[in-house]
């Protein structure tokens, strides 16, 4: 019997020869997947890896293939943190909590579920639509803040959550994305957000020419570039500008870092560096690590906005960031 051990820890960077591990044995007659050798976790790492093994763990059901398991039991704290957060519940091995029992507190945010809001609009404004997912994102800011108030940390992260979210849904065709994140007691930040819909390639492909996966993440954190881009106005249903990762990678690489992956292609950018990595992935993943939250979050916004502007313009495109984006 073939055994797949857990990398030694879930992180940013951590994943690959793991997940070619997953994809090699994935028709493999029986298998034991050993938790012990798994000492930390990450969000971005466990959520990222999570979604990889619940796709992994399904079809194996699905076609009566033996998938066993081995330590997650165990008495590390790592097992114990992922059986709370909802992680074995989530890949499938029913250990722990399920998704979404936990509540989370101001140090941790576990994997919770959001679904796409329903909108008829017909005879409702999208501005409903938004509505309700700055109502579900809020809570989450409140945690990965450490407050209740709404400071410029709060806003940061609430404009983070709900700018991601509603890229999911406003793109992916997916009707529901995960989320989780961690605050750690010096400030540092960590959040994870997955989709497991069409990807960002095959969404891009509705305005522009892309040469390949890794093109498409290039275009992706470019200002005024989206799937809406060129198609109809009328088609644009939620107004959507292309400013939403943008932001996210110029404001979250000057205070930490931001990672972004689809298909076959990953891109993590920090500081000035921007790195292109391989990773297999069915959808999309975001990760954001912010070392510490910059005290001016509005007058950053509204100068990166500015800039992404002036940039879409030189490239030719011809669009301003939507209301929403520029709401903090």
């Amino acid at each position: 019997m073939k055994t797949i051990f857990f990398p030694s820890h879930f992180g940013r960077d951590t994943l690959n020869s793991f997940f070619k591990q997953l994809e090699e044995n994935l028709n493999a007659p029986e298998i034991l997947v050993d938790c012990t050798t798994l000492n930390y976790s990450y969000p971005s790492g466990m959520l990222v890896a999570g979604s990889k093994m619940r796709k992994w763990i399904k079809h194996r059901r699905e076609n009566g293939l033996i998938t066993k398991k081995k330590g997650y039991d165990s008495d590390k704290k790592v097992h114990g943190y992922l059986r709370h957060l909802g992680f074995f519940d989530f890949i499938g091995m029913g250990e722990g909590n399920v998704v979404g029992e936990a509540s989370g507190s101001m140090t941790y945010l576990p994997i919770t579920k959001i679904e796409k809001p329903i909108i008829d609009l017909q005879v409702q404004d999208v501005k409903e639509w938004y509505d309700e997912i700055i109502s579900q994102t809020r809570r989450f800011a409140t945690l990965l803040s450490g407050t209740n108030e709404y400071t410029e940390e709060n806003k940061l992260y609430h404009y983070a959550l709900r700018e991601i979210v509603r890229n999911v849904f406003e793109h992916s065709l997916a009707d529901e994305c995960y989320l989780c994140g961690q605050r750690w007691a010096d400030g540092r930040v960590e959040v994870a957000v997955i989709d497991e819909g069409v990807g960002i390639s095959a969404s891009l492909k509705r305005s522009f020419e892309i040469e390949s996966e890794i093109d498409a993440l290039r275009k992706a954190i470019k200002p005024g570039v989206s799937s809406t881009t060129k198609i109809a106005e009328a088609d644009n249903i939620y107004d959507n500008s292309g400013f939403g990762l943008y932001v996210l990678e110029q404001l979250v690489s000057s205070f930490g870092w931001f990672m972004l992956g689809s298909g076959s292609a990953k891109i993590v950018s920090q500081g000035k560096a921007m790195r292109e990595q391989e990773l297999n992935f069915d959808g999309t993943y975001i990760g954001l690590r912010l070392n510490s939250a910059p005290r001016q979050f509005s007058g950053i916004l509204d100068d990166i906005i500015s800039q992404g502007e002036h940039e879409a313009e030189v490239s030719g495109i011809k669009t301003t960031a939507s209301g929403m984006s520029k709401f903090s």
